[in-house]
C-alpha cells in the first residue's frame, strides 16, 4: 500500500513466537552469483520477511516499506547459495538472513507494524466425497502437505498439522469436525501446543475440486469464511492465508500514531488474496489519505480507519472513481452515523471484529 500501513490490535498478543531465525531468512532462485542479481533477489527475499513479520501480505507497497527494501543488501546477515534439481532441470539459489534488530528498528522508525509473536495454529481438517466423510490425513498427500507448510512459513504462521495417529483418531472423528463439535476438537487439541484452532469442512466437487468452510477458534471466540471450489492445496493455502489475515486483523501491533479517530470504511466481497491486493491498490491511489489502519475482519469484509489530509469527500470522489468499487449503505441507513467515541489506537483495544463503519463499499469481482 502506497501509505503508511499498520494494523490494529484488536485482542491482546498471546503466546510465543514463531522461531525468529526463520521469519527472518528466505530463499529464492537466481540466474546467476552477480552483485546486481544479488542485490535485487535480496530485496525481493526482504520484502517476503516483511510480510510475515507485519503480517500484512500487500506491505511491500508501501512507500515506508520500500525504503526499508532499498536497503535490503546492508541489512543482510549471511547469505550463500546452493544448487539443486527443481523440475527436471539444475537451479541455482541464493538463501539470506536479514539482521533482526536492524531490521525491526528500521520499521518501527517508519511506522510500520512488527508482529513477532503471533498464535501458534492447530489445523484439523475433515472432508466428505459422495457422502463419505473422513479426517483429512496430508502425512499420505507429501505435495499437499508441503504447500500447506511452506505457505505457513511464507506468511509467518506456526502452524501444527495433527499426527493423525491412533490417538488423534480416537479422540477426533470426521463428524466432529463437521458439526463443531467444539469440546472433541478441544480434547484432540489437548496434546499439541497452540493458541488458536482451525478446522475446515471441505466438500468435494468434481474430481479434483474442493469447496470448504473454514472455523477459527480464538479464545472465546469464533469466526467462519469460506474457500471456494479449487485443488486441495489451493483449498489449504487459501485457508493459511485467511486464518493469518484474521489473526493479524486481531493481534499484530500498532504503532501510536496520535490521538482522534478517523473515518471507518468497510470493504465487502474481498473474497481472497488478489482481491485483498487490488483493494489495496486503490487505496493506495487515493491522495486524501494520510494513513490506513486495518480495524477488524468479518468472513469477506475488511473494515479500515482512513485517516484523511484531505476531506472525505474528495476520499469518496477517489473511491467512486475507481471503477472497482461500489457505495452501499452502511448499516440499512442511507446517511453518515452520529460521531462516536472509538478505543484509542494504542494497542489496548479489545473490542469486536468489526466496528459500525461510517461508510460502506463493495469490491467487484
Amino acid at each position: 500500500m502506497l501509505l503508511p500501513l499498520c494494523l490494529l490490535v484488536l485482542l491482546p498478543c498471546v503466546a510465543s513466537a514463531a522461531d525468529p531465525y526463520e521469519l527472518f531468512a528466505a530463499e529464492t532462485v537466481v540466474a546467476d552469483e552477480g552483485s546486481e542479481t544479488r542485490n535485487a533477489a535480496l530485496s525481493g527475499l526482504l520484502a517476503e520477511v516483511l510480510v510475515r513479520i507485519s503480517g500484512n501480505p500487500a506491505i511491500s507497497a508501501q512507500p515506508a516499506a520500500r525504503e526499508v527494501l532499498s536497503a535490503a543488501p546492508s541489512l543482510v546477515e549471511q547469505y550463500r547459495y546452493r544448487s539443486a534439481q527443481r523440475n527436471g532441470e539444475l537451479q541455482r539459489f541464493l538463501w539470506a538472513h536479514f539482521d533482526q534488530s536492524a531490521v525491526e528498528r528500521m520499521m518501527r522508525e517508519r511506522n510500520l507494524a512488527v508482529w513477532v509473536q503471533r498464535p501458534r495454529v492447530l489445523m484439523w481438517v475433515a472432508t466428505e466425497r459422495g457422502g463419505q466423510r473422513d479426517l483429512l490425513n496430508l502425512e499420505g498427500l507429501p505435495a499437499e502437505r508441503m504447500a500447506t507448510q511452506e505457505r505457513a512459513q511464507q506468511r509467518g504462521m506456526p502452524l501444527q498439522l495433527p499426527l493423525m495417529d491412533l490417538e488423534d483418531q480416537t479422540q477426533l472423528t470426521a463428524a466432529d469436525v463437521w458439526s463443531d463439535y467444539q469440546a472433541a476438537v478441544e480434547q484432540a487439541s489437548a496434546r499439541y501446543p497452540h493458541d488458536v484452532v482451525i478446522t475446515g469442512r471441505l466438500r468435494a466437487q468434481g474430481s479434483d475440486k474442493w469447496s470448504g468452510v473454514w472455523t477459527l477458534y480464538d479464545r472465546d471466540a469464533s469466526q467462519t469464511f469460506q474457500s471456494p471450489p479449487q485443488p486441495l492445496a489451493a483449498a489449504l493455502t487459501f485457508a493459511v492465508d485467511q486464518t493469518q489475515n484474521l489473526l493479524a486483523a486481531r493481534h499484530a501491533p500498532m504503532p501510536v500514531t496520535g490521538p482522534g479517530r478517523g473515518t471507518l470504511v468497510r470493504f465487502s466481497e474481498v473474497r481472497d488474496l488478489p482481491g485483498y491486493g487490488r483493494l489495496v491498490g486503490i487505496l493506495a491511489g487515493l491522495d486524501p489519505l494520510n494513513e490506513v489502519a486495518l480495524r477488524g475482519v468479518d468472513r469477506d469484509s475488511f473494515t479500515f480507519e482512513l485517516r484523511l489530509r484531505g476531506n472525505e469527500q474528495d476520499m469518496l470522489r477517489g473511491l467512486d472513481a475507481s471503477g472497482q468499487l461500489v457505495a452501499e449503505p452502511a448499516a440499512g441507513e442511507f446517511a453518515r452515523p452520529a460521531v462516536r467515541e472509538l478505543a484509542p489506537l494504542d494497542g489496548t483495544a479489545t473490542g469486536v471484529p468489526a466496528p459500525e463503519a461510517d461508510y460502506r463499499y463493495r469490491l467487484l469481482n
